[in-house]
């Protein structure tokens, strides 16, 4: 199958990124399944109420329908079998920003995550000239944030108490980066994000440095109501 016969929009090493077909990537696929797996959704707001293929094409539809919303199918090459969805949200071209959001279905494709974001990323800047992409992560997803900072997002921010699941309240990170900071990184790895995929692994930083952040906000908090 060639390229125009895959409705190809953004292509990588190991991922493609398409516009979504409800009728394949719906009802005749396994997306609405994604949502009620609780390991998928485990770090996720969703899987709170039952989902079925009526309802994601329903969601699906306003989605695509919703000019500040850019969602797109994320196919395994090798298969050509449909494994994610990835977004560009709220997108605002007056300030010129956007959030990033992703979920991965039920295979597991080495390197189709972090290639995915890169390729969005890449899109979100340089053809809908934003000025900064940003995301929020669970805290539990500390591996991924650190596989983020490979490809520029930097740790940002932190917020307490932003959702409750299984009887305690949990934390979320936030992510971004600047279209500064993205050209600065591209021209040193020749016009890519990923150069290549086993420099991305090398550069992964291995600690949890997200407790060091919460630890250094309430330090600061700490110290400011001394002050007050």
């Amino acid at each position: 199958m060639n390229s125009a016969d895959r409705n190809i929009f953004l292509e990588g090493e190991i991922v493609y990124l398409r516009k979504v077909n409800i009728e394949k990537d719906v009802y005749n696929g396994d997306w609405h399944q994604w949502f009620n797996d609780k390991e998928i959704t485990k770090y996720l707001v969703h899987g709170i109420y039952p989902n079925d293929k009526e309802e994601q094409a329903r969601i699906t539809e306003e989605q695509l329908k919703n000019k500040s919303t850019l969602m797109l199918t994320i196919v395994n090459k090798s298969t050509d079998q449909s494994i994610g969805v990835i977004t560009l949200k709220t997108i605002d071209l007056i300030n010129r920003t956007a959030e990033i959001g992703m979920v991965l279905g039920f295979a597991k494709v080495k390197g189709a995550a972090i290639e995915s974001i890169a390729l969005l990323t890449q899109h979100g800047f340089d053809r809908l000239n934003l000025v900064k992409i940003y995301a929020g992560q669970h805290i539990g997803l500390w591996k991924w944030v650190n596989t983020l900072e490979t490809i520029g997002y930097k740790l940002e921010g932190y917020r307490r108490n932003m959702g409750f699941k299984e009887g305690k309240p949990y934390d979320i990170v936030l992510t971004g980066i600047t279209c500064e900071d993205y050209y600065k990184l591209k021209e040193t790895r020749g016009g890519k994000l990923i150069d290549s995929f086993d420099k991305i692994y090398a550069r992964k930083r291995k600690e949890n440095i997200i407790p060091e952040l919460k630890n250094f906000l309430e330090q600061l908090n700490k110290n400011t109501n001394e002050v007050l």
